[in-house]
């Protein structure tokens, strides 16, 4: 392998130079608050320049490419981060990126054959019409697209190069957006918008992989050969459930969309109506799980590591302390959400989705109990009980199929923006047991907080409860948080305090005049 000051003294090899943990969080949260603020106004000139049915058929091809794009290449790409620091300290770093590069462009390939040769088959699975088939096969193309930038992030994030990760997403988040919204304007239609997702994806993967591509070309070839059958063995083993997970919970979070469209006997046209309204009321409620995303994101590195020296009882309680932040966090941001939906609605949107105002507060129940699993199922990532995660999301999606048989029928869009809510609230719940059994401490606090989301689906008045409730948890000692918590609070904010008296000191003494200071 290459030696360190050799790797320093190449530029081309600088280009892989890796960033730290705080570099990569101040980038990661920086880039995600822009990028966020592109999705929003995004998805909202979408919502207001494209018809409800539009928009129900973009939501259809947007759910199927997330689905399809992890089920194509069988979770091998997310092994990037296990394995490639462990193929590379034992000098197989090519080999190891060679066979997963051809494995991924194969199972590619063999995909995107088989959709474009099914494509009225699909059309009818998507649109429920066999007349959308050219969009399929356009779909089939953007799929090869996003595989390629999922791959290619996979890669970069397991290289710790988050700077190349940041910039790479936001070139796709604002091609996307300038493309997607300029060719609305000519075609205001569902295929416009597919065409600038795969086009806002080509575009990032090739910046990204111009940058790279010095670095990489000069991976040193091995010395030694790298048994096949061991390889493929050891790394299916550990991407099969990364794969399972994430089959899970795309499905998981599309099977309402398919119900609503093949199970509740509305005409095609009508149901994708109804779907482009259940999609104008997640534009804003999605922002917490991304948020929630991150943050668990951000977290497991610094649990695992508590974990791995032996502090496990501070990896359960940094976990509840977040998720009771966190939860309160969330009633704030329902409650600004519901105030602000009229407004949305109403005049930004013009009206045209009156249905998805009024699912908004099942949307959000829903969106806040998924954001909170997904900060949960970080204890059991660190006990190394990744198999157990996966067990509530199956439970789930089988309540939430159940739910939507029968009450898809009777209330349609109503019923499977409940069903998804109350599967998912199930969801946390399991989670909460199964960790407990594995070493997680719960209390009144953590319970109260993890079903603050319940409230939030009954509206303002819900939140006006839930309101009253925080308040009297708070004020009791010992309710909402403990001892410890509650230090930890204050220690906190009196740091942070301490920090903006200290610049505004400095400020202001800067701006005197000099004699002042004499």
């Amino acid at each position: 392998m290459t030696a360190p000051n050799d790797h320093d003294a190449n530029p081309k090899h600088d280009r892989l130079r890796t960033d730290t943990l705080t570099s990569s969080v101040i980038l990661l949260l920086g880039f995600t608050v822009v990028q966020r603020t592109i999705g929003l106004g995004r998805g909202v000139l979408f919502c207001r320049w494209m018809t409800p049915e539009a928009l129900g058929e973009w939501e259809m091809v947007f759910s199927f490419l997330m689905l399809a794009a992890p089920l194509a290449v069988l979770g091998i790409p997310g092994s990037y981060g296990r394995y490639l620091e462990y193929y590379r300290k034992r000098g197989h770093l090519r080999t190891f990126l060679s066979r997963t590069f051809l494995w991924t462009v194969g199972c590619t390939v063999t995909v995107v054959v088989a959709i474009s040769l099914a494509a009225k088959p699909f059309s009818r699975m998507l649109f429920g019409t066999p007349d959308q088939a050219m969009m399929v096969v356009g779909l089939a193309a953007v799929l090869a697209a996003l595989i390629f930038h999922h791959t290619l992030t996979s890669l970069l994030a397991a290289l710790r190069l988050f700077r190349v990760v940041s910039v790479m997403n936001f070139i796709q988040s604002g091609m996307f957006a300038a493309v997607g919204l300029g060719l609305l304007l000519a075609v205001p239609a569902a295929s416009s918008v597919l065409a600038a997702y795969g086009i806002g994806c080509v575009a990032a993967s090739v910046c990204a992989l111009c940058y790279v591509w010095p670095g990489l070309a000069q991976t040193p070839k091995a010395t030694d050969h790298l048994p096949t059958t061991a390889f493929w063995s050891r790394l299916f083993r550990f991407a099969f459930f990364v794969w399972l997970m994430n089959v899970l919970a795309h499905l998981f979070g599309v099977v309402d969309r398919y119900m609503l469209l093949h199970w509740s006997g509305m005409e095609p046209e009508v149901a994708l109506e109804q779907i482009g309204h259940y999609h104008s009321s997640r534009i804003i409620p999605l922002l917490m799980i991304s948020f929630c995303d991150l943050l668990g994101g951000t977290m497991i590195p610094h649990f695992a590591h508590d974990w791995e020296m032996g502090r496990r009882s501070s990896v359960s309680r940094s976990l509840k302390l977040a998720v009771k932040v966190t939860a309160i966090g969330m009633i704030a941001f329902a409650a600004a959400v519901i105030a602000f939906a009229p407004v949305l609605f109403n005049q930004i949107l013009g009206g045209k989705y009156s249905a998805g105002l009024a699912v908004l507060p099942w949307t959000l129940s829903a969106c806040l109990w998924y954001g909170l699993f997904t900060l949960l199922e970080s204890y059991l990532f660190c006990a190394e009980r990744t198999k157990l995660a996966a067990t509530p999301l199956a439970g789930g999606l089988i309540l939430n199929i159940s739910l939507n048989l029968v009450l898809v029928p009777v209330l349609g869009l109503q019923g499977a923006v409940i069903a998804t809510a109350v599967s998912t609230g199930v969801c946390v719940a399991a989670l909460l047991l199964l960790s407990a059994k594995h070493g997680f401490t719960l209390d009144r606090g953590l319970l109260l907080a993890c079903s603050l989301p319940a409230f939030v689906a009954f509206g303002a008045n819900g939140l006006l409860i839930a309101a009253v409730v925080l308040t009297a948890a708070a004020i009791i000692p010992g309710t909402l948080f403990d001892r410890y918590e509650r230090l930890t609070i204050h220690r906190v904010v009196g740091q942070a305090a301490s920090r903006v008296r200290a610049r505004l000191r400095r400020h202001t003494i800067a701006a005197e005049p000099a004699g002042l200071h004499t």
